[in-house]
């Protein structure tokens, strides 16, 4: 089953770099409005924001296959990984503060993926 560990480390890595891309070609627009001049110039033609839609597709094309491989039950559990590397990427790339409750957590989650996955 650690092999599963780590098909969900890769899919849960997956989408949180979508979100991070999406995050840093949502940063390159100065206001974000609901009109059609905004998302057809500042949104469709963001490249941020295009490879981030495309690495989530991919990412979900790819959880499709682990639903058809794997138990339910084991798997989507296994994505509150992503949440790990989301923390990682607020602070790495977006130098946003960590405290040591949400470090605490980090464990937590990683320790019940580690029994999921036994």
């Amino acid at each position: 089953m650690i092999k599963l560990l780590f098909i969900a480390l890769f899919q849960a890595a997956m989408l949180a770099g979508g979100q991070v891309l999406l995050k840093l070609g949502m940063q390159r627009i100065e206001a974000f409005t609901w009109t059609w001049p905004c998302i057809l110039h500042d949104v469709l033609l963001n490249g941020w924001l295009l490879i981030g839609a495309v690495l989530l597709i991919a990412a979900n094309l790819f959880w499709l296959w682990m639903l058809n491989k794997y138990p339910f039950s084991i798997i989507y559990p296994l994505t509150s990984t992503g949440f790990v590397f989301g923390m990682l990427a607020g602070m790495l790339i977006f130098h946003e503060p960590v405290n040591w409750l949400q470090w605490a957590g980090v464990v937590l989650i990683m320790g019940g993926c580690y029994c999921i996955a036994r």
